[in-house]
């Protein structure tokens, strides 16, 4: 016996497995997409969907090695190994400067604020602080500009949306000093990111954010947590509102296996958080050229170039 099909019952299987296709690119798209370089935001800055940081190694060769596997976006700050590590970057990058977008963070502290927080001559003061890091900053980077500066670790609104702050901040930005700002806290200053999202002063936000909503730090070994959908909340409002989100701290929530099949890992840990729409960059420290391979390996090499 003949087997037929109606042209109507044709039709509807060729629709059934063209939507199937469709939906099987979609979603490969979707995978895809969060290997490739992206934009932090409004900044019109270009980086490798993972941020190296540079916090954990003394080695030149590893910051090297991982700028020529494609990785363009390094992060330091002026406090860690009490300014060594921007040495430490500015010497890696020496002769490719032009290749790398460079973050690092610098905070005014209240305790060095001898006039208090008003009035002109507290202002003349947060001008000289602030000013002095920063040329401390360049001196050690051995750069005439920084792609990315922090205000470090902020948890004082008062400091962090002081008009002298942002004065100096934009003061910056406009004669080239550095392309962009904004600054890191951590998730017990919500307060900070939702005035942000307000004002909308900040151009990069960089948060702690993971799979697991919590974290325990590898120095001090302190536990943390959080509002995870708060922070979501937040988090996806800024990326929304054009504020570059980098997301630290990505492995400090341990590994992570997207199914039960498979062996969770630090990697993978690293994947969930870039496979958030609101991400601009992971920052991950990595110590030593195993780790950086491992990242490596999950990202592709050549995805990101």
């Amino acid at each position: 016996m003949k087997n037929t099909i109606s042209r109507k019952k044709f039709l509807s299987a060729a629709i059934a497995s063209l939507a199937g296709i469709k939906l099987m690119s979609q979603a490969f798209g979707r995978h895809a997409d969060i290997f490739k370089k992206r934009s932090i935001g409004k900044t019109g800055l270009i980086v490798s969907p993972v941020c190296f940081g540079a916090t954990r190694t003394n080695e030149e060769s590893l910051i090297r090695y991982v700028i020529e596997k494609g990785i363009n976006y390094l992060d330091t700050g002026r406090s860690y190994a009490n300014g060594n590590n921007e040495r430490l970057v500015g010497r890696a990058v020496s002769g490719i400067r032009d290749k790398v977008v460079i973050q690092s963070k610098l905070k005014l502290e209240k305790h060095e604020l001898t006039s208090g927080v008003k009035g002109d001559k507290a202002a003349g003061e947060i001008h000289s602080i602030l000013h002095t890091k920063l040329e401390a900053s360049l001196k050690a980077l051995n750069t005439d500009y920084i792609d990315i500066l922090l205000y470090h670790s902020a948890d004082d609104e008062e400091l962090l949306f002081h008009p002298e702050v942002m004065k100096f901040y934009d003061a910056l930005k406009t004669s080239g000093v550095i392309r962009a700002h904004g600054f890191s806290t951590h998730n017990d200053s919500m307060k900070l990111m939702e005035r942000n999202n307000r004002e909308l002063f900040y151009d990069v936000l960089m948060v702690p954010f993971n799979h697991k909503g919590s974290l325990i730090h590898s120095i001090s070994g302190e536990y943390s947590e959080w509002d995870h959908n708060r922070l979501i909340s937040l988090l996806t409002e800024a990326g929304r509102k054009g504020t570059g989100v980098i997301a630290m701290k990505t492995c400090s929530g341990d590994k992570y296996s997207p199914s039960p099949g498979m062996e969770a890992s630090y990697s993978e840990a690293v994947r969930w958080v870039l496979s958030q729409p609101f991400v601009s960059s992971a920052a991950v420290a990595m110590a030593n050229f195993d780790q950086v391979n491992e990242h490596l390996a999950m990202l592709g090499e050549s995805d990101f170039r």
